[in-house]
């Protein structure tokens, strides 16, 4: 289908990854990369749970929405989550650096995108928006549908940049079958916004502008950042209290 998944395959079957029992010495290097990164920079920072407000250096933002009854958030879900099915996902992976993690367990005035740097074990946050028909604050409700306007969850590995009508986005492929399979043809890419900003987040009282399902950046960082993860990197977007 794509060049990408061409290759992945090949390597695949060319490789150790035919034999599921083993990896190459490359392969445990950045395994193991990710997992002391995530275990010693990112967990720490999750270990008492999502608030539902945000804290920041510009004021304390109420959201407007409580949280549904029965539910019980983990700070570390998404992370663990990544951990347990990284070797599974990693065939398509041909940028080895970057991993992108989404948690939308989080509401969206606090920063939710880590974009985590493998080779020198650092991570960066960023706002990030979800589909207007996914929730208000938070985002509970997903979609593989065409014209749903929700977000995508699940897997997924960068394609190309391009020039679009929100200036630079990123290409994304969906891992998983019947779950995010249908995000290029419904044209859910990563891109900058100007509706992605603490300003959008006070008029919209407490929460950012929303997109029609893509996971949208501000405008003045999504440049940089799909610089960085283009060309085979895994994104992981995940659902949180859906």
């Amino acid at each position: 289908m794509f060049t990408i998944y061409r290759e992945s395959r090949k390597h695949k079957q060319s490789s150790v990854f035919g034999n599921p029992r083993w990896f190459s010495l490359a392969d445990r290097r950045f395994l193991l990369a990710c997992f002391i990164t995530l275990a010693l920079v990112v967990l720490p920072c999750h270990a008492n749970g999502y608030p539902h407000s945000s804290n920041t250096k510009f004021r304390r933002i109420p959201v407007h929405e409580k949280t549904p009854r029965g539910r019980v958030i983990r700070g570390n879900d998404a992370f663990s989550n990544v951990l347990m099915h990284l070797r599974t996902y990693w065939p398509a992976v041909t940028n080895t650096r970057y991993l992108t993690i989404i948690d939308y367990s989080k509401p969206s005035n606090v920063k939710r995108l880590y974009l985590i740097d493998i080779k020198r074990g650092r991570v960066e946050k960023f706002l990030v928006s979800h589909g207007r028909n996914s929730g208000w604050a938070y985002a509970t409700a997903f979609s593989n549908r065409p014209k749903s306007f929700k977000s995508c969850r699940g897997f997924f590995v960068t394609g190309r940049k391009y020039h679009g009508k929100h200036g630079i986005a990123l290409q994304l492929y969906g891992l998983d079958k019947g779950v995010n399979d249908n995000a290029l043809r419904r044209g859910i890419v990563l891109h900058g916004a100007n509706y992605v900003s603490m300003r959008s987040v006070t008029l919209n009282r407490g929460r950012l502008g929303r997109s029609l399902g893509c996971p949208a950046l501000s405008a003045g960082v999504a440049e940089s950042v799909i610089n960085r993860i283009k060309g085979g990197s895994l994104v992981y977007i995940h659902a949180g209290r859906s």
